[in-house]
């Protein structure tokens, strides 16, 4: 069935006819739902992904099972590392799931290859925007070394307030444990501090931010 939203791809204006004929007849859109699995590490090259709706989180997981998210895609964001099999210099594996109900649209890896093989203008745009996303990556082993746990939760829950547009957060505290790669039970004891100190509300499934002001002078 042909893809309508196959437009909303950031280099459709700079491909031929018959690649974007190609493009509608090829991308398919795909709803997942919040916690769904979107590609496991070794999984086979899913393609590029588009987020039309929603968020996605992308984490990498180690031999032991441990998680550490790297970045978060949201509406109107491409990511690449989906396609990583056709992306040379992208040598590790990323896990991508979504963070609340998604609707992504997914342009095939046997599609995507050839065509920035064929179009410079596809090749430039794929590349800066995994440029970018690497930058998000150092960002988020920075924060691992340099930055105690306290600052990493404040520094979470801010983001998020500012993402969502709203101080009272709708996030259980293993989300949050996910999200800045630490242990449930470490967050649970840090958020009780902060909550004893006026900084944060907890409540069953959330949490309220009361003192951004102190939250911004953690970080």
């Amino acid at each position: 069935m042909p893809c309508a939203d196959a437009h909303l791809f950031p280099f459709w204006q700079h491909l031929t006819q018959a690649q974007q004929d190609t493009l509608i007849r090829e991308v398919r859109e795909v709803h997942y739902a919040a916690g769904a699995p979107v590609r496991a590490a070794g999984d086979s090259c899913l393609g590029i992904l588009y987020v039309k709706t929603g968020s996605l989180r992308l984490s990498l997981l180690s031999e032991e099972g441990r998680q550490a998210s790297i970045a978060r895609l949201g509406a109107g964001q491409v990511c690449v590392l989906s396609a990583s099999c056709v992306l040379s210099a992208v040598t590790f594996d990323a896990e991508i799931c979504a963070e609340e109900e998604s609707d992504v649209l997914v342009l095939p890896s046997h599609v995507f290859g050839p065509l920035m093989a064929q179009n410079v203008h596809v090749e430039c745009f794929v590349y800066r925007t995994a440029t970018e996303l690497f930058s998000d990556v150092i960002g988020a082993v920075e924060r691992l070394l340099f930055m105690t746990l306290e600052q990493r939760v404040a520094a979470f829950l801010l983001d998020e307030a500012a993402r969502r547009g709203t101080d009272t957060l709708a996030i259980t505290q293993e989300g949050i444990a996910l999200g800045i790669a630490s242990a449930r039970e470490a967050v649970t004891r840090v958020l009780r501090q902060m909550s004893a100190r006026g900084l944060v509300e907890v409540f069953r499934g959330g949490v309220k931010l009361l003192d951004r002001k102190a939250l911004y002078a953690l970080c």
